[in-house]
């Protein structure tokens, strides 16, 4: 194959984006290249890194850009490389690029940010011609960097990762930032999120003086994790997508239905919802609380629910 018909392909499989590296394995000498740039043809994005000018500049190309700014040592992590392994369709606020070679990257383009790691090569990965970190030290980075535990949970779900992977790379990089939020997600996912779930959950509900509840009891035989039996509310968090199953899901949906029809309000919170929006949670249940109560709203001092609230139409009378 001539250089022309190798660089032609080269472009058409790396979205338009290649580097002075590239053209010259591919045969063309550093003349030619500079010939392509002063005629229009190429455009020079970054310090050696060119753009077919008939190829426009899409997010992977940006993407690509980024990568070969850095230099050869460049791999997506985070949220891009969620992206890039096409576990999420939601691009990214910012490219995150790591590498392995400290110092500064004078030639990086403006739009790239650079974290300098290393990496077992265990979890370096490509990826459509972009190196990559695996796809289990990237969900764990993204959810990191995110908050959100939702695409561990979609992979995990899609079998796209296994726990024991995830406890593995987990592992390996003890001083990963993050490392702290990726424990317990890992304790949660290991647990079904019952255990660390109900831990985190009681946590919320002192801190916002939300009283009067009792977790893991039984309601109309099946169990609920917390019980307001006074105001009849019942909360529930929701187990992880890839533990549930059409027996679960069933389930379910059986003990909402006689929970409702004994005349409960049942509030349903998923693992992100108290990790992450721990006072919109706090603020639905006390919500919840107050329009079940039989004389409107009792309140604390901090205008929380007072755990010393009436229960009944006399003892609001005596008081």
């Amino acid at each position: 194959m001539i250089p022309a018909q190798k660089v032609r392909q080269f472009l058409a499989t790396h979205d338009g984006v290649i580097t002075m590296k590239a053209a010259l394995e591919a045969g063309l000498s550093r003349a030619a290249v500079k010939r392509k740039v002063a005629s229009g043809e190429w455009i020079r994005e970054a310090t050696g890194v060119y753009r077919a000018a008939d190829h426009p500049r899409t997010v992977r190309a940006r993407v690509r850009i980024a990568i070969a700014s850095v230099g050869p040592n460049a791999i997506l992590s985070g949220a891009i490389a969620a992206w890039w392994h096409g576990l999420t369709d939601r691009f990214p606020e910012s490219i995150t690029v790591a590498s392995e070679t400290k110092g500064h990257h004078r030639g990086a383009v403006a739009w790239v940010r650079i974290r300098h790691r290393t990496f077992e090569a265990a979890d370096v990965v490509v990826v459509d011609g972009a190196r990559v970190t695996s796809v289990a030290l990237t969900v764990l980075d993204a959810a990191s960097e995110t908050g959100s535990s939702r695409l561990v949970d979609n992979a995990l779900l899609r079998q796209q990762v296994t726990l024991v992977e995830l406890a593995q790379v987990h592992a390996r990089y003890p001083r990963r930032a993050g490392v702290a939020a990726s424990q317990r997600l890992l304790a949660a996912l290991e647990s079904g999120a019952r255990s660390e779930a109900e831990r985190v959950t009681v946590a919320l509900f002192t801190s916002d003086g939300i009283a009067g509840w009792v977790a893991n009891t039984t309601v109309c035989d099946h169990l609920a994790d917390f019980v307001f039996d006074e105001e009849k509310v019942i909360v529930e968090i929701d187990g992880f997508a890839f533990h549930r199953d059409a027996e679960t899901f069933q389930r379910d949906r059986t003990k909402r239905n006689r929970w409702i029809a004994a005349g409960y309000v049942t509030l349903n919170f998923t693992w992100d919802d108290i990790t992450t929006r721990p006072e919109g949670v706090a603020a639905s249940v006390r919500t919840a609380l107050t329009s079940r109560l039989p004389f409107g709203p009792v309140t604390g001092p901090n205008g929380n629910l007072d755990s010393e609230r009436p229960s009944t139409r006399t003892e609001a009378a005596a008081s």
